[in-house]
């Protein structure tokens, strides 16, 4: 049996990847399959934190969006693709309609309305899909979208199914993108636990409340850590009411963290003082796993 764990927040900086990658640091000790995916494929660092990159085992260029070509033998210039882009992607030539693909979204609404059919789609490069074995031996299967490149959510899907295509049995561990956005959904889609990094500020709890609301419309089970939380200790104890989600642990402010990222090694791998009280909640975490 496969359980996925996912690690998100709704804002940036709360210590997700902290938490993710001594997550799996730890499961990986216990004994256990695990395989580690990094969904913020905008911008990955998750392998870093485990490490860094030992071994890849493959790498497969990912061609998630489409992109409108014209010919220009078949065009009438009637315009209708103009008329009803959305995103202001085609404009006038001489030739009939110029595409600016820095603004096109690849929806292919323009190939619809052709009455001439003289614009077809074609799949474009947006990424890449890898898996690596990280210096930790963890296992971790990621993507790197290209500058610009769309369909973010998909990939982030393909990046979750190859994940169990490695495991009969064991942990899946998502280190998803921050906010709300398509990778996030994609991210939460399908898990059995959703883990909400939250620091005690007012945009932290903010954004938690956005990122709880998803998961729920999703039915997917969450729970929150509280990161950083002695940095504003008046505001912890309200967050379990205010967001009405389990805190199942708070983990101090310790450079020790920031020491642990800069010598790409997993806080548990050191003999820092909060070695314990990390693990205690990611203990915690696991045991909530239905």
């Amino acid at each position: 049996m496969i359980k996925e764990i996912v690690v998100a927040s709704g804002k940036g900086g709360t210590g997700k990847t902290f938490i993710s990658s001594n997550l799996a640091y730890l499961i990986h000790s216990l004994g256990e399959n695990i395989i580690a995916v990094d969904a913020d494929v905008e911008a990955p660092d998750l392998i870093l934190a485990l490490g860094g990159e030992k071994k890849r085992f493959w790498t497969e260029d990912y061609y998630g969006s489409f992109r409108p070509v014209v010919d220009y033998s078949k065009c009438a210039k009637c315009w209708k693709c103009l008329n009803y882009c959305r995103f202001g992607a085609i404009k006038k030539s001489d030739r009939g309609p110029l595409i600016d693909y820095s603004k096109c979204e690849g929806f292919g609404v323009c190939a619809v309305v052709c009455p001439s059919k003289a614009i077809s789609l074609t799949r474009v490069k947006t990424g890449v899909i890898y898996m690596a074995e990280s210096e930790s031996g963890i296992k971790v299967i990621t993507g790197d979208l290209e500058l610009g490149g769309g369909s973010s959510g998909r990939l982030v899907y393909e990046l979750k199914q190859r994940s169990r295509k490695f495991l009969k049995e064991g942990y899946v561990v998502v280190d998803s993108a921050p906010g709300i956005g398509c990778p996030v959904i994609s991210s939460i889609s399908g898990a059995d636990l959703l883990v909400i990094a939250i620091e005690p500020t007012p945009q932290s709890i903010k954004g938690a409340c956005r990122l709880l609301e998803v998961a729920r419309s999703l039915r997917v089970k969450a729970v929150s850590v509280v990161n950083k939380y002695d940095l504003n200790p008046a505001i912890v104890d309200k967050i379990e009411s205010m967001l009405e989600v389990e805190v199942v642990g708070r983990i101090p402010y310790s450079d020790e963290v920031v020491e642990s990222y800069t010598a790409m090694t997993p806080l548990l791998a050191t003999k820092s003082s909060i070695k314990e009280t990390v693990e205690e909640v990611l203990n915690k975490i696991l045991g909530e796993v239905p």
